[in-house]
């Protein structure tokens, strides 16, 4: 049932010729290993554990990561916002004084007109006050009687 059909010396892949090295230390590795920490512990230094990372260090690693990388987006997004506000804010400055130069415009445009109208009005009073008094004159001298009238020359 299970033939083989090609021949074994054929198909057979050549090993290396040294050995390849093994996953678990050797006796040797393992001396030289206690050696070193034992030596940086003689030398007042603690060792150095060379171990990777375990999955609770990994973890805090990573929510370590991402606080960092959202308040640097915080950051950046603040520094965006302060300088639109900024450009806002001296956009606003801009038109407040426009609006301040307007209004000197139509303050003195105003104080021109009351002038005016000031004018005006003397020039009318002074007007009614003469005919006022050419009235006084013409009723005192047609319509009042004689014995009631005023001396234009004074009492």
């Amino acid at each position: 049932m299970h033939e083989r059909t090609t021949d074994a010396a054929e198909t057979a892949v050549p090993l290396p010729d040294r050995q390849a090295r093994s996953y678990t230390p050797g006796a040797s590795e393992q001396g030289r290993a206690m050696k070193s920490a034992e030596a940086g512990r003689l030398a007042g230094r603690p060792a150095v554990a060379r171990e990777p990372l375990g999955r609770v260090e990994r973890l805090q690693l990573a929510v370590l990561a991402g606080v960092f990388v959202l308040l640097a987006a915080m950051l950046s997004a603040g520094a965006i916002a302060f300088t639109s506000l900024s450009g806002q804010i001296l956009g606003l400055q801009e038109q407040i004084g426009g609006i301040h130069e307007e209004i000197g415009g139509l303050r003195a445009e105003m104080h021109e007109e009351i002038g005016g109208l000031r004018a005006e009005m003397r020039e009318e009073i002074g007007e009614l006050s003469e005919r006022m008094t050419r009235i006084e004159t013409l009723l005192e001298t047609h319509l009042v009687p004689a014995s009631d009238a005023r001396d234009p020359a004074g009492p």
